[in-house]
């Protein structure tokens, strides 16, 4: 198995890039989460790897991180969800925010990904909510990465850090920003209150 490579970015598109190491050149699929992490081509590029074998084919997969990798091999133990569903799941939605949706049950809100029906949610959100759980708080604890409580991270909380993320406000700032908006407004304020609120403190 193929668990990383390291070498120089030769090729790059949204969903697919060329590394060659030492003269060899890797074909990955990449996620547009991966894409967005990737240095200019000519550079060195480090990615966690993924090889899937099928009877009549083998394909690279990349990752930007341990976290999306985990996350998508997390994602193939769904009934229903293979690698190039996988692959485009994560270009719709970080890692972080996915585990996020999974262990708060938040099927609105999965249901708004590209790609995914309502059947695979709730297959998604009944296999994964445990293991996504236990991989935030991973998350928080070893890499530092800005996510918060996961309690503070629910229905309309979630939902308003969701929509910062679509304005460009990334993550610590995001979660903070709803954080404090939820203090000010209080647990039972929705999303369209919050939002306003939180954009005050970035």
């Amino acid at each position: 198995m193929i668990e990383r490579i390291r070498g120089i970015l030769v090729e790059k598109s949204p969903t697919f890039v060329v590394v060659d190491v030492q003269g060899v050149g890797y074909g990955v699929n990449i996620s547009a989460y991966t894409a967005g992490k990737l240095p200019e081509e000519g550079a060195e590029v480090m990615l966690y790897t993924n090889l899937v074998v099928r009877e009549d084919s083998m394909t690279l997969f990349g990752f930007a991180d341990k976290t999306e990798k985990e996350t998508f091999l997390m994602l193939l133990e769904v009934n229903g969800i293979g690698p190039k569903l996988a692959q485009r799941i994560l270009s719709g939605v970080s890692p972080a925010d996915l585990l996020n949706m999974v262990a708060s049950d938040n099927k609105s809100a999965l249901g708004k990904i590209k790609g995914l029906g309502k059947k695979t949610c709730e297959q998604m959100v009944l296999s994964l909510k445990d293991k996504a759980g236990t991989m935030l708080q991973a998350l928080g604890n070893i890499e530092g990465s800005g996510v918060t409580d996961m309690g503070a991270l629910t229905g309309a909380k979630l939902e308003a850090v969701l929509a910062l993320h679509t304005l460009g406000v990334k993550d610590p700032a995001a979660e903070k920003a709803v954080v404090k908006a939820v203090e000010v407004l209080g647990d039972t304020a929705d999303a369209a209150t919050l939002i306003p609120e939180a954009l005050k403190y970035l």
